[in-house]
């Protein structure tokens, strides 16, 4: 697998921060060709990760200080997104690593999972402090579907990934979408509801969209492509409850999965789901289908 590339459209313009984000990257490729790709011994792997975790703790430290010092107005904001990296996260992928002895599934996961984040935090949260990318929420109104749909998921994407986004309107299943991957999530809320998400979208843009963000190039599906995803669905979570006037935490995930197509559809079988939505990348398209659970599912 190539380098894992630094992008300048990562950096923000200070030099302490730009060069911490270099150096996280850095480490996590060091991770990579260590222990993915040359199966190393376990020992430089655990190393390699506490090194991650000692810089990320030291870089949110830096970072909030120089937030704090120009007077940033989504400090709190921010400071709750390195909170829930720093308590909840980090310490989850620990555990999953010591509890399979450092398999190279759970290892890519933590690749996954740590590239996604500083992707999605760096683009759309980090950006913010120096006005490269808005810091506002677009201001949403509940009872209009497309400012929604705008609010909550163009406007982050379409910064993330640099590309003109488009809701092209409702999806049905004779909108064809070739090389069909069927991605879901099922998140649950502090009121005891969940919402399922699934994600269809063709495998060409899946793998392009991946590779955009680490810099380099996938030509197949593989876990770190699936954690990065993961993280870039919980960054729109987040944003989108802050846009409610919510906390971020307010959703948390409890599981997803790459389904098969029969999968799919015996989903949605007798009843579409609550909200089916269609968008364009060029010539590509994908589509979301989101459904509310009952507390039980």
């Amino acid at each position: 697998m190539q380098q894992i590339e630094w992008q300048d459209r990562f950096n923000i313009g200070v030099e302490v921060v730009d060069q911490a984000h270099r150096k996280l990257f850095a480490i996590v490729q060091k991770i990579m060709d260590l222990y993915v790709e040359k199966h190393e011994n376990k020992f430089a792997c655990v190393e390699g990760i506490k090194y991650f975790k000692a810089y990320a703790l030291k870089h949110f430290a830096e970072e909030e200080a120089y937030m704090r010092e120009i007077g940033y107005p989504g400090y709190w904001v921010h400071k709750r997104l390195h909170d829930r990296m720093r308590r909840e996260t980090l310490p989850a992928l620990e555990r999953a690593l010591y509890a399979s002895d450092f398999s190279t599934e759970a290892v890519q996961r933590f690749i996954g999972v740590c590239t996604g984040w500083l992707t999605g935090h760096i683009i759309i949260e980090d950006r913010a402090i120096t006005g490269l990318a808005s810091g506002e929420f677009p201001f949403i109104d509940p009872q209009n579907e497309l400012s929604v749909i705008n609010g909550v998921i163009l406007h982050p994407l379409r910064e993330m990934f640099s590309a003109n986004i488009q809701f092209d309107g409702p999806f049905t299943a004779k909108d064809p979408i070739a090389d069909a991957q069927y991605y879901e999530l099922i998140y649950c809320a502090q009121q005891g509801y969940k919402l399922r998400f699934v994600l269809i979208i063709g495998e060409p843009l899946l793998l392009r969209a991946a590779g955009q963000m680490f810099g380099i190039d996938f030509y197949a599906r593989n876990e770190i492509v699936r954690f990065a995803l993961q993280e870039i669905a919980q960054n729109l979570i987040q944003r989108a409850a802050a846009s409610f006037g919510k906390e971020p935490e307010l959703y948390q995930l409890e599981e997803d999965r790459f389904l098969e197509f029969q999968e799919c559809r015996e989903l949605f079988r007798g009843h579409g789901p609550q909200y089916s939505l269609l968008f364009s990348v060029g010539q590509d398209d994908f589509a979301l289908c989101i459904d509310q659970l009952p507390e039980t599912a």
